[in-house]
């Protein structure tokens, strides 16, 4: 396979992936407004801070409200991390691709950001709140139509590979979030375990973790959201589908040691027993590595 092709599939893999994250995030977490007995700007500045955009944001908006946060996340073609930039990213990979895709994903792919073309315009927010929803269940649609018509071939390991670095790094910045939130504004007592839980929410794993777990606590979920390999959105776990998809392409040595070397730290960590701050760091770091294993998967295979 072409290397610029294998590019095109780790990327549309990765934009997709980022959409849906990017709205499970944000659906979650103006959900979340409805019951905050605070000042609801505090609670949302977090929300901006974990896709890495808060000067630009900071730049269009004076205020961290409802509309403004939804708006940004969602349909601001500016934004290289909305919702709506990330569509349009994916489409534009799958184009250099398409022959190769099935055309099931394709056409939902293009469904999707017609959709968002069309209420963009329309500027209702029950629309754009509407759509947001609707992305994640079609985000996933398009990957249920590669995994069952498509060959599980090269293409298929770099669309994995996208895909759960794409998560990895998303499980650490909601994480990373989290700290700063309890960092910056003191709030009621019962509220700090809402916001957990809206993180189990956000990820999906809200009905994983209670299977496992009794109750709701700090050091548990962020056990479980880093080193539960049994849960397909852990971070460990979204480290050992990234290794097991390399297993099968060539040239994959140097990759796997920078994530042998990478889950060895994961392993060693004693996240239950961290500050925020030394949470905060630990997800610094995590974000590094990811960063580093992309690097050197772009130049071996890219």
């Amino acid at each position: 396979m072409l290397s610029s092709n294998a590019e095109h599939f780790y990327w549309l893999s990765r934009y997709a992936e980022r959409a849906e994250n990017t709205a499970r995030l944000l659906n979650v977490n103006l959900e979340l407004m409805l019951d905050f007995p605070g000042d609801k700007t505090k609670a949302l500045k977090p929300v901006i801070e974990i896709t890495g955009n808060s000067d630009l944001f900071k730049s269009k908006y004076s205020s961290y409200n409802h509309m403004n946060v939804m708006n940004y996340l969602g349909y601001d073609k500016n934004n290289p991390n909305s919702i709506f930039s990330s569509l349009l990213q994916a489409q534009l990979n799958s184009k250099y691709i398409r022959d190769n895709l099935p055309k099931e994903s394709s056409e939902q792919l293009n469904l999707l950001i017609d959709e968002f073309i069309k209420v963009n315009a329309s500027k209702s927010v029950r629309k754009r709140t509407s759509l947001i929803n609707k992305t994640i269940s079609n985000i996933q649609l398009f990957f249920g139509n590669i995994s069952d018509n498509y060959f599980i071939g090269t293409e298929y390991q770099f669309i994995k590979i996208g895909r759960f670095i794409e998560r990895g790094d998303m499980i650490s910045r909601i994480i990373d979030a989290q700290c700063i939130k309890e960092d910056k504004f003191i709030i009621d007592e019962e509220f700090p375990t809402l916001q957990w839980t809206s993180i189990l929410r956000s990820l999906s794993a809200y009905e994983a973790y209670r299977i496992s777990k009794r109750t709701i606590s700090r050091s548990n979920i962020i056990n479980f959201l880093i080193k539960n390999e049994g849960f397909s959105k852990s971070i460990l776990r979204c480290t050992n589908n990234v290794n097991q998809a390399l297993n099968n392409l060539p040239r994959s040595k140097a990759v796997k040691l920078r994530i042998k070397k990478y889950r060895k730290s994961i392993l060693r960590a004693r996240t239950e027993n961290y500050s925020d701050s030394q949470l905060h760091d630990f997800m610094d770091f995590i974000q590094r590595r990811i960063l580093e294993i992309d690097k050197t998967i772009s130049a071996n295979y890219f």
